[in-house]
């Protein structure tokens, strides 16, 4: 397949190692099993790109036909590492395009198994998902947050993290809190911290009407609720109550008292009254740079 071996300038393909996965027995949601890596290579190519991307929705996260829910099935799990990497990887032709199809797929693994599809109990495809979604060249998403220069993207590379944190273990959640630490601006340091509070938050599967209110905040502010990704920008009062709510539940494997204390009274002083949507990349952020912090 071509897309397994192309090459540009730049590194190499996202879709390396196309060829070697077994997709023969991976059955997608249309029950097709040699359609999805020829659309991931349509993708790659550039060849009707957004067609592709389109296709792909329906065969790796279609509506559930029984409940409002995302169905996956054999054949997601194994796209999950090269849409990541395509979304990653700046040379991708309808690179955004692919951002939002990962979304869907954030939103199945933040949803959880609620509904057999095909007659199987999805949460071991979903896991897998999480795991993939973290776990593909982990330091691109970080790299990612701390470069690109495009306030909507970083948002949902934290989106993706935060999400399928639990299903990778702890240590994406210190990851993520180390990267607070290190943000370069406010409003970077609020984002993060929110995102690793909701990374440590426990089992990801609990029962939502038993789930704690904090998380659900921390949801809503992450954007998860929209599986297409288009959830409305956080506004900055969103942001301080979403990040207050972060610190006064950071666990203390996570983050020491001293330090939370330290980070309220930063992002107190940072206080900055708010950008739009279209921030400058020195403010840009989920509600610009993070906004008084609600004790």
């Amino acid at each position: 397949m071509a897309g397994g071996a192309t090459a540009r300038e730049g590194g190499p393909p996202p879709l390396l190692g196309l060829d070697a996965v077994d997709w023969g027995r991976r059955y997608d949601c249309s029950g097709g099993t040699d359609r999805v890596p020829v659309l991931l290579d349509r993708v790659w190519s550039g060849a009707d790109a957004p067609g592709a991307v389109e296709e792909l929705y329906e065969r790796l996260v279609p509506e559930h036909g029984i409940c409002t829910a995302v169905c996956v099935r054999d054949a997601t799990p194994a796209a999950v590492p090269f849409l990541a990497r395509l979304a990653q990887d700046a040379r991708t032709p309808s690179r955004d395009l692919v951002m939002e199809l990962l979304m869907r797929v954030v939103y199945a693994v933040d949803e959880g198994p609620v509904e057999a599809c095909f007659g199987v109990w999805p949460d071991a495809w979903l896991a897998r998902c999480g795991q993939a979604l973290c776990e593909t060249r982990t330091e691109a998403w970080f790299a990612l947050l701390d470069e690109d220069p495009d306030p909507e993207r970083r948002w949902r590379a934290l989106r993706l993290l935060a999400v399928a944190a639990p299903l990778a273990g702890g240590g994406l959640a210190l990851w993520l809190w180390r990267s607070a630490l290190d943000a370069p601006d406010a409003g970077r340091l609020a984002e993060r911290t929110i995102a690793a509070a909701f990374a440590a938050r426990g089992d990801p599967w609990a029962w939502r009407d038993e789930e704690e209110d904090w998380v659900g905040l921390l949801r809503e502010w992450l954007g998860v609720g929209d599986r297409l990704g288009e959830a409305p920008y956080p506004s900055p009062e969103q942001t301080a109550g979403a990040v207050g709510a972060a610190l006064r539940h950071l666990p203390e494997w996570l983050a020491d008292a001293d330090t939370v204390a330290a980070l309220a009274d930063l992002l107190r002083e940072a206080a900055p009254g708010g950008e739009d949507r279209a921030g400058t990349p020195e403010t840009a952020g989920p509600g610009g740079p993070g906004g008084p912090v609600s004790g």
